[in-house]
């Protein structure tokens, strides 16, 4: 039994001396939570500098036994003075709590979850040995892209721990606490037995357990989690676990945040587990020294299957010595329970068996509406994409980032049209303002859905005053210089259509082009034209054609040329004209033919002919002029214009039946489709039948 005269709970300070005792505290622990105990002291000295006490480790013990709890002053401050002591008033919290009062923004990337954690509780001095990691077996994969948004480093912690079933407690000693983080049941150590006696209203000889119940409670008995992976879109992500009690009580959610199915699995086992946690709680009271996240071995239980091994999950402490008084300052410390000295404190726990895993109690935050965001990539390159022609940007709110390809996971870019190569694309390039959502609101999960002009990156066209205009209108790269553009105008009366090759221009069609203008067509081309028709070309002029060739003309006709004039035809040349036919040659004319030269001539008309000139030789020899024969040149094949193979169908209808499948093969207990086993790993042709 304690010496009621006796002073059994004391606060030690590192570093100070004082004459401070314990009135009286409360304090409260939990699994997964920090700690806060509230302390009363009195003291002979009215003038304590509270700001020494501030941050100082101290270490509470209550109890013959030394147990107590270690940690820094959070909070102090003076109450009442009397004639000889003063209350003075402090707060003991782990170093861990000190982590809500940072709030950040930040990325973290191709990090584990314990990583992320070790990484954060450095910046706030926690090194190795003021916490530890005791894991299992189980591998924590890198997260791609995880976001602390707008939370506290504490929020931020607890959440990632919730997420992943990590439990988190404090272990205690004179000169210090550890974090501990572990994932199983052999995480959490174990404290000597305390015997169980029913509350009579006599103290006790020794530490026992006056109240222990037990309730059960409903649960959810099985999780099913549900989500998508754009590189493998045909695959069903869909993983469940489910656990032996009944009624099938089924937890189903999407998206259930994994990328494969093992990952998937594991997830849902944890969220079974989170819900069961709590199914057997036990309530009770004692005045042992009890520490959240240690086992409790109870015995003398006259229901002796709880004579076992139990998990204390929360303690609500509370200590009163008003043997410390030796005069009333300004109120007294009773209790209206009639507690008034000693210490005694409230508990939950669990079965050992029953896997712990903490609450979803500090949910991710969710971004509200669209961000902003500039486009990144390597120095020196214009533009910087993947496969998928995802991009990376800098958020404005990110501090750490250095504008480069390190700055954010690639983002996927909306398209106002995709399909199986058919669609529309057009990649923001790096410098672009671009307009980032996020889907379920989930800052992991950035989503580009178009671009934005600013004071510096402008429009194409001075606005308002080119309202009327809709422009496309791209910009050569690297180094710029040119553009390609299509504009359309819609101003009244000056109606265009715009486009702008800075080089090349292909055109494929494969069946008809049919093409009207309703007015004049100019056409000018500055080097040579190439046209190739593979049938007949066929042309009407209705009226004149004027046609201006400023060198040669060559025209190469396989079989027959005709001409048909409607009058007549004039052909003038400079020099000659060489009319040859392998065969003959004829000319006819109707009335009159005539051949002139050098002041000579023939004439045949009705009348006869006539042969006019200095001398008309027949038979006197001579011979006949010469011509410059035809040194023709044909036409050079017109080059081929750039082409691209058509897209495919998209496999939804495939992706449907696979669905009804996967579905019935569940129903029915299968672990796979029944077509392939290929499947599970999202590379089954559906197609094909099983071998």
């Amino acid at each position: 039994m304690l010496d009621a005269n006796e002073s059994h709970i004391t606060l030690s300070l590192e570093g100070l001396s004082t004459d401070l005792q314990v009135l009286s505290f409360e304090g409260h622990e939990a699994l997964n939570l920090t700690y806060r105990f509230d302390i009363e002291l009195v003291s002979e000295q009215p003038d304590l500098d509270l700001e020494s006490l501030l941050h100082k480790p101290a270490y509470l013990a209550f109890g013959p036994s030394g147990c107590g709890v270690h940690g820094l002053v959070y909070r102090a401050a003076q109450g009442d003075s009397g004639k000889r002591l003063t209350r003075y008033r402090v707060s003991l919290v782990p170093q861990l709590a000190y982590l809500a009062h940072r709030v950040n923004q930040r990325i973290f990337q191709q990090l584990t979850v314990p990583k992320i954690i070790e990484a954060i509780l450095k910046e706030h001095g926690l090194f190795e040995g003021a916490y530890r990691f005791q894991l299992g077996k189980t591998v924590y994969p890198p997260r791609d892209y995880c976001v602390q948004y707008d939370e506290s480093d504490l929020h931020f912690i607890q959440r990632l721990c919730e997420e992943e079933g990590l439990s988190y407690h404090f272990q205690h000693s004179g000169s210090g606490h550890v974090l501990v983080f572990g994932d199983d049941q052999t995480v959490f150590p174990k404290l000597s037995s305390v015997p169980y006696q029913q509350d009579s209203g006599l103290t006790a000889q020794h530490e026992v357990v006056r109240r222990f119940g037990v309730r059960l409670a409903t649960r959810t008995s099985r999780v099913t989690r549900r989500d998508y992976n754009f590189e493998k879109p045909r695959l069903l992500m869909e993983a469940a676990y489910q656990g032996p009690s009944s009624p099938d009580l089924e937890d189903y959610d999407y998206p259930g945040r994994f990328t494969d199915r093992t990952r998937g699995k594991h997830l849902a086992q944890r969220a079974l587990e989170r819900h069961q946690a709590d199914s057997q709680l036990a309530e009770g009271q004692s005045d042992a020294g009890l520490v959240s996240g240690y086992f409790l071995p109870l015995s003398n239980h006259p229901r002796t299957s709880w004579n076992a091994l139990w998990l204390i999950q929360e303690v609500f402490h509370e200590g009163r010595q008003p043997q410390v008084l030796e005069e009333s300052v300004t109120s007294d410390v009773s209790k209206e329970d009639g507690f008034t000295q000693g210490y005694r404190n409230r508990f939950t726990a669990t079965p050992w068996d029953v896997p712990y895993r903490p609450a979803l109690e500090h949910p991710k935050p969710a971004v509200l509406g669209s961000q902003t965001a500039v486009v990144t990539g390597p120095q020196g390159e214009e533009i910087h994409c993947d496969e998928y022609g995802r991009v990376k940007v800098q958020f404005h709110w990110d501090r750490e980032g250095q504008a480069n390809e390190q700055t954010s996971c690639w983002l996927r870019v909306a398209s106002n049209w995709a399909g199986d190569r058919y669609g529309g694309i057009a990649i923001p390039r790096i410098g672009m303002e671009v307009l980032v959502t996020f889907l379920e609101a989930d800052p992991d999960q950035p989503l580009i859905t178009g671009c934005l002009y600013h004071k510096e990156n402008v429009v194409p066209y001075d606005l308002p005053a080119n309202k009327t205009r809709t422009v496309f209108k791209t910009l050569s790269t690297p180094g710029g210089g040119g553009y390609n553009e299509l504009r359309i105008e819609d101003k009244k009366g000056q109606e265009q259509i715009y486009i702008h090759a800075q080089r090349d221009w292909d055109e494929n069609i494969e069946h008809d082009q049919k093409i009207r203008v309703g007015h004049e067509r100019h056409d000018r081309i500055e080097a040579n034209s190439y046209t190739e028709f593979k049938a007949e070309e066929h042309h009407t002029t209705d009226l004149d054609r004027k046609t201006e060739i400023k060198a040669n003309d060559h025209l190469t006709v396989g079989q027959n040329q005709h001409i048909k004039l409607g009058n007549g035809q004039y052909i003038e040349t400079g020099n000659e004209i060489h009319l040859y036919a392998g065969s003959k040659v004829v000319i006819e004319a109707g009335l009159e033919l005539t051949a002139k030269a050098g002041g000579a001539f023939i004439k045949l008309d009705p009348s006869g002919v006539t042969l006019m000139g200095a001398a008309v030789n027949i038979n006197s020899g001579g011979s006949p002029g010469v011509g410059s024969g035809i040194q023709i040149l044909g036409p050079l094949v017109p080059w081929a214009a750039d082409s691209d193979k058509a897209g495919k169908l998209p496999k939804l209808a495939l992706a449907n039946v696979q669905l009804q499948m996967a579905i019935r093969a569940r129903q029915l207990g299968a672990s796979r489709c029944p077509i392939c086993e290929a499947c599970r790993e999202g590379v089954c042709d559906i197609g094909h039948s099983a071998r």
